[in-house]
């Protein structure tokens, strides 16, 4: 189309079109604004697109950070209960050790009874036995005690490398 009107049009058709075409322009140049919008929306969305999927990592992140932290939450008490049935253990396990030993004295003496020992020397072998059981107190009682020191407790770790390399 040509931007002159031909001169034969009458005024008001003229005029009609004049203002359409003016009116064209301006849609146009709308067109073109509102097209430079959707680019730039498009744009911001994008960033925001990957922000947001940034942020979606950084989440799932924290969620393994926390799942691990509850892991290690469990881990502890559990250490901590298999700590205190450990030393329940190594309590009953003295008691029993001592028991062993009372009863180790008392198949010792009935096995001397048993092998010809005299009649008469049967209340020296009790009162022997009596006074092994309390030297064996004594000396547990002892052995306690110096396990109870601050010393022993200190070098407790040496003597565990000690016995695991001989």
């Amino acid at each position: 189309m040509t931007d002159e009107l031909p001169d034969e049009l009458p005024g008001a058709v003229r005029a009609e079109l004049t203002r359409l075409r003016a009116e064209r322009v301006a849609f146009t140049e709308e067109r073109e604004r509102l097209r430079t919008e959707l680019r730039e929306s498009e744009l911001q969305i994008h960033e925001l697109t990957k922000h947001r999927d940034q942020l979606v990592k950084q989440v799932e992140k924290l969620a393994g950070v926390a799942e691990r932290a509850e892991q290690a939450d469990a881990l502890a008490r559990d250490v901590l209960v298999a700590r205190a049935e450990r030393d329940s253990l190594r309590a009953e396990l003295a008691e029993t050790r001592g028991e062993r030993d009372r009863l180790r004295l008392r198949l010792l003496d009935a096995e001397l009874q048993l092998s010809g020992a005299a009649q008469a020397e049967a209340p020296l072998t009790e009162s022997g036995t009596l006074a092994a059981e309390q030297r064996a107190a004594e000396l547990a009682r002892e052995l306690d005690a110096t396990r109870a020191t601050v010393s022993w407790r200190v070098t407790a770790p040496l003597r565990a490398v000690r016995r695991r390399t001989s």
